[in-house]
């Protein structure tokens, strides 16, 4: 928890509300879940609210799964980390969430890509959050995320003791496509979990959260999942993912009819290329890539899901990188593609976020200031190419 000065941190977020989060870990199992969740508050900005921030970096065991999935020493990590000044989230973790007053909160699952966590999104998720939307972002346990854990028992859990699971490379060569396949189910589960969580919060079914006995001996926690109890909108919820999430969005889609709409950012299609989804997947679908990820194979796969331009739309947000649509460009730079051309990271963020709230706007009606998000974009058509064309021509 930060005290005195304000530190160094991400980009407050732009909407009504003060944005908060928590984290909540379902079963003392592998086979629960792990997630983040992130939402609206009733606090107004008030010049202590940083005293609530949290750092994006948990603990050293994220750092060294960060440093895996580079293939750099955590040193080397952890010197990056302090070179970009130990960012913090602008969120209130553990704050109460808003009471909506009659108007029920919109949901949206989150699933990461390879080697992401629970925070590697956190400006899209606490931007969405801050125009209203509860989104929930999950750590996956299928060995794709940097890092993450559970606790076996009760004592485990009252102990820290944790169980870790950690990132394992796979290799390209034979049997790739099938591991990957076999992940991507896996996740999808995961993502099934989360909506079933969501259904059933909302009707009335509280679970205990076994993250409750840790996390309350660090920080005051005012965050209830009780609080969540008809107050959920379970007519529209949205499923999102970036990367290997978008895949695991897309066959998510096709598996439960709950998920009313699909925001699927640079979706990696190549662990869901025997699945015909497009045969499957019938709702509304915006697809946001970047420049470096949008290649004919790719493409060509996301093509046969533009049926309706009235349902789906495409986007390529030029002169940006894989790395635009997580937090990481924000830490410590442009990773990929040293010499070509790049948009400047803020501008990319929110371009992108733009898009995703003005799909959201037109589809759920939420949020109301779509307005605003319209002429951004309309301002920076010059970095967006609409449509299946490559960008650079």
């Amino acid at each position: 928890m930060s005290s005195g000065r304000k530190p160094n941190h991400l980009p407050v977020a732009k909407g009504i509300y003060v944005p908060g989060a928590t984290d909540v870990m379902l079963d003392y199992s592998i086979d629960g879940v792990f997630m983040r969740i992130y939402y609206p508050t009733d606090a107004k900005v008030d010049q202590d609210n940083h005293k609530k921030w949290i750092p994006w970096i948990p603990d050293a065991n994220y750092l060294e799964g960060i440093a895996s999935v580079l293939m750099l020493l955590p040193v080397v990590v952890k010197g990056l980390i302090w070179w970009s000044g130990n960012i913090h989230i602008p969120v209130l973790f553990g704050e109460k969430i808003r009471k909506p007053n009659g108007e029920k909160m919109k949901c949206i699952i989150l699933s990461h890509g390879l080697g992401g966590s629970r925070f590697l999104y956190s400006l899209i998720c606490y931007e969405l959050a801050s125009h209203g939307f509860v989104v929930f972002a999950i750590e996956h346990r299928d060995k794709s995320a940097a890092y993450t854990y559970y606790y076996q028992d009760e004592q485990h859990a009252k102990n820290d003791y944790r169980s870790n699971i950690r990132y394992k490379r796979v290799p390209l060569s034979r049997g790739h496509f099938e591991k990957r396949n076999k992940q991507v189910h896996q996740r999808s589960d995961e993502c099934v979990k989360v909506l079933d969580f969501i259904l059933g919060v909302n009707a009335g079914n509280v679970p205990h959260n076994v993250l409750d006995d840790v996390m309350c001996k660090e920080r005051e926690c005012n965050f209830k999942l009780s609080d969540l109890v008809g107050q959920l909108d379970v007519e529209n919820i949205i499923m999102m993912g970036h990367s290997f999430g978008g895949a695991t969005a897309l066959l998510t889609l096709s598996r439960r009819k709950e998920l009313r709409y699909g925001v699927l950012l640079d979706p990696w299609m190549f662990s869901i290329k025997n699945e015909k989804l497009d045969q499957k997947v019938d709702q509304p679908l915006l697809f946001v890539n970047t420049q470096t990820f949008h290649v004919s194979s790719n493409t060509e796969a996301m093509s046969r899901y533009m049926t309706d331009p009235l349902k789906r739309e495409m986007y390529t947000i030029l002169h940006t990188t894989h790395e635009n649509q997580s937090d990481s460009v924000l830490l410590i730079g442009y990773w990929l593609n040293w010499f070509m051309k790049k948009l400047d990271p803020f501008m990319a963020l929110r371009i992108n976020n733009s898009l995703i709230l003005k799909f959201l706007n037109v589809h759920v009606g939420y949020p109301s200031d779509a307005a605003q998000h319209e002429d951004l974009i309309n301002e920076q058509s010059k970095n967006i190419d609409k449509g299946l064309t490559k960008p650079w021509i």
